[in-house]
Parts: structure tokens; sequence; C-alpha cells
């Protein structure tokens, strides 16, 4: 069965990203277009910045958890 999956993507993966990616394009932007796709660029960093505050201290436990599982390992080891 892993096989025959295997043998049903090989041809899908590459027709993906042949179709994802056109060599030409064929739309313009219009004038304002600008203004809304910095809108939405700020946005993303105010809620990223949002996100941040709100979940700093788990993000900081979770990389503290990560350093000292490394050490563990390393006493471990020798």
């Amino acid at each position: 069965m892993k096989r025959f999956t295997r043998l049903t993507m090989t041809p899908v993966v590459p027709a993906f990203f042949y179709l994802a990616f056109p060599e030409t394009a064929d739309g313009c932007l219009d004038q304002g277009t600008a203004s809304a796709v910095l809108k939405v660029a700020v946005a993303v960093l105010v809620g990223g910045v949002f996100l941040y505050n709100h979940f700093r201290d788990r993000i900081k436990t979770f990389y503290r958890n990560l350093v000292s599982r490394g050490e563990k390992r390393e006493r471990a080891e020798d």
C-alpha cells in the first residue's frame, strides 16, 4: 500500500508546482492596492505583537525547557 501511495504522488507533486507558479503574470495591480497591502501588513504586525505579549511567559518557558533538556541529555551521556 505504501508503494501505491508513492506511485500516485510522483506525478502530483511536479504538477502542483507547475500549476502553482505560472511563468507569466496575467493580472496587474490597481493604484489603490498598495495601501490595502500595507494595511494587511500593519494588521499582521500589530496582531503578532499582541500575541507575543499575550503568550510571552509561555514562549519563554518553552525555550527554557528546550535548553534545559539539552543540558540534561549532555549530563546523561557523560
